[in-house]
């Protein structure tokens, strides 16, 4: 089977049937073709399996006592992230009323037994080529949507600044605005002189106003990197290059994400404005970065001419 976009040493696919000798010659089958297998023997198995093993697509079998395979679907398709990953249902069962319970469940596509395995290799590299195909273009109209509301963002801080007429005010209200964009915590700005501008918290979220504001913007660490105009995020669930001293501090917050915006004046360090997600990392992609700096910079020099 030739197909420009198969990939199968990268993927990998769950195989679900309480029948062990029809797992092991899927297995066997599906090996030989490049791909990785892990196996269930049951729907909780199944549940559990994809949880932990993340796989690039399910082969599941319709009846196996307790959880069957229709319910087990349903409960794949309840998790997030889970529309785009193919699951082929594979069953003696080859009655309308079957198949039509089958797709309502959340099954990509049917089969039924016996199984040939050309047929089967087949459906399989076809099922995993669309499920890519699906993710390329959900990765592309979520970047569309977030572009649109950064669009969205810009539009309202630049209005807002037309009727501020302080410099905390100002702040403030564009702070709040990329704290609900941006679905962050805490947020804050501090002026290159260690003076605390303003703060934006959500609730349950203490002050870092008892804190070092050295610490809090790592100027030490970075100085650096902020007066090139960069911008620095840590994710804390990965390794970073941080003073054990240091690791602990953040931890005092319960930081997930810290990302450190330099604020420039005329190619000089204004400030830095600091972004705590707690909850969840936010990913942030090149081009949202950019635009954050861009932003930040502007809100730089309105501080200064509101001076």
């Amino acid at each position: 089977m030739n197909d420009s976009n198969r990939e199968p040493e990268d993927c990998s696919i769950l195989i679900v049937d309480d029948d062990r000798t029809m797992r092991n010659l899927l297995k066997i089958a599906l090996e030989q073709e490049g791909y990785r297998t892990f196996e269930a023997k049951n729907g909780q198995q199944c549940l559990e399996q994809y949880s932990y093993q993340k796989p690039d697509m399910v082969l599941m079998d319709a009846i196996m006592p307790g959880i069957d395979g229709f319910t087990c679907c349903r409960q794949l398709r309840s998790l997030s992230n889970n529309n785009y990953v193919p699951i082929l249902m594979i069953t003696a069962l080859d009655d309308q009323d079957s198949i039509d319970q089958a797709f309502a469940a959340g099954a990509t596509d049917y089969v039924t037994k016996p199984i040939f395995g050309s047929v089967l290799l087949h459906r399989v590299n076809h099922l995993l080529s669309n499920g890519r195909t699906l993710r390329r273009l959900n990765l592309l109209e979520s970047r569309l949507a977030k572009q649109q509301q950064w669009q969205r963002l810009e539009y309202q801080i630049s209005h807002q600044w037309q009727k501020s007429s302080s410099l905390k005010s100002l702040l403030q209200d564009c702070l709040q605005q990329l704290q609900t964009h941006l679905e962050a915590e805490r947020l804050g700005v501090y002026r290159i002189d260690g003076k605390l501008i303003t703060e934006v918290i959500a609730p349950a979220y203490p002050s870092v106003k008892t804190f070092p504001w050295e610490e809090i913007t790592l100027l030490r660490v970075y100085q650096s990197t902020y007066q090139q105009g960069k911008t620095v995020v840590l994710n804390f669930s990965e390794n970073i290059a941080l003073s054990t001293e240091q690791i602990s501090f953040f931890e005092q917050l319960s930081l997930k994400n810290l990302t450190l915006v330099p604020l420039l004046v005329n190619n000089n360090l204004w400030g830095i404005l600091w972004i705590h997600h707690c909850r969840v990392s936010y990913q942030w992609e090149t081009w949202e970065i950019e635009r954050l700096s861009h932003l930040s910079n502007l809100l730089a020099i309105s501080s200064e001419i509101m001076k």
